[in-house]
């Protein structure tokens, strides 16, 4: 995998791609992976849509990548949004993003765009119990981290934000929606991350026109981890839907 930064007006972002995928002229998938995500997240979604598409992974701002010049999940997306016009013009796109990543690519508006696979989406901040405490604790220790925790998370301190992003789905492409099994309440011990979309968010998902949503047998929020061939079957269906226009 090769590194090429493509230039926004909101600052530079960093694409990860195999050589020849930002040249060639075929459908080409971009993973945006999620907050605080490992080096290599994401990074094997080039063989798993090729030959058919092309793929590359881009990293939020911050997560070992320049920031941009304003932090939140709205102007995140408009950054993609330019990426996908001056690196894939002309092409049909579909954003495939992880938890924040998820709500990032929501949040892009761009006829290039045919699709989004958004894996675990958090809709409502409030409810993240299971990473509250690491939260809080990286706002006070990590200065550097505390625009973007505030930002997009809502949480100061002790303060908690009511921050929702139910309101990314409204105009956005289809979207195949994937949760994890792994309920997020009540509030107990578990050896890893519950999913972060509760049962009332599934609720209003499942009602949305445009949105397909999807459950990994087994898993909790890390679904790209622990059910990765339920991804792999999501991802796949859901590139052959983005060029048969179907929808949901």
């Amino acid at each position: 995998m090769q590194m090429t930064p493509v230039q926004t007006r909101f600052g530079p972002i960093p694409l990860w791609s195999p050589p020849g995928a930002l040249a060639s002229a075929g459908p080409v998938v971009l993973a945006i992976t999620g907050a605080w995500a490992e080096p290599d997240d994401m990074m094997k979604t080039p063989a798993v849509v090729a030959p058919a598409w092309d793929a590359a992974v881009m990293r939020l701002p911050g997560n070992g990548t320049p920031m941009l010049a304003e932090t939140s999940i709205a102007a995140w997306a408009k950054a993609v949004g330019e990426l996908v016009e001056t690196a894939f013009a002309g092409r049909p796109v579909v954003l495939a993003g992880l938890s924040v990543g998820a709500l990032v690519a929501l949040g892009v508006r761009n006829a290039q765009v045919r699709r989004v696979v958004a894996v675990e989406p958090p809709l409502v901040m409030r409810k993240l119990w299971p990473m509250a405490q690491a939260l809080r604790a990286r706002w006070r220790d990590d200065s550097g981290a505390r625009e973007f925790i505030e930002a997009v998370f809502g949480l100061t301190g002790d303060a908690q934000a009511d921050r929702t992003y139910f309101e990314l789905f409204d105009g956005a492409p289809p979207a195949d929606v994937i949760v994890g099994e792994t309920p997020l309440y009540p509030e107990r011990p578990l050896p890893r991350f519950p999913s972060f979309v509760d049962e009332s968010e599934r609720a209003w998902l499942a009602a949305q026109p445009g949105v397909s949503l999807q459950v990994a047998a087994g898993a909790g929020h890390n679904i790209h981890v622990f059910a990765g061939e339920r991804l792999r079957q999501v991802l796949l269906a859901g590139l052959d839907k983005a060029l048969a226009g179907a929808e949901p």
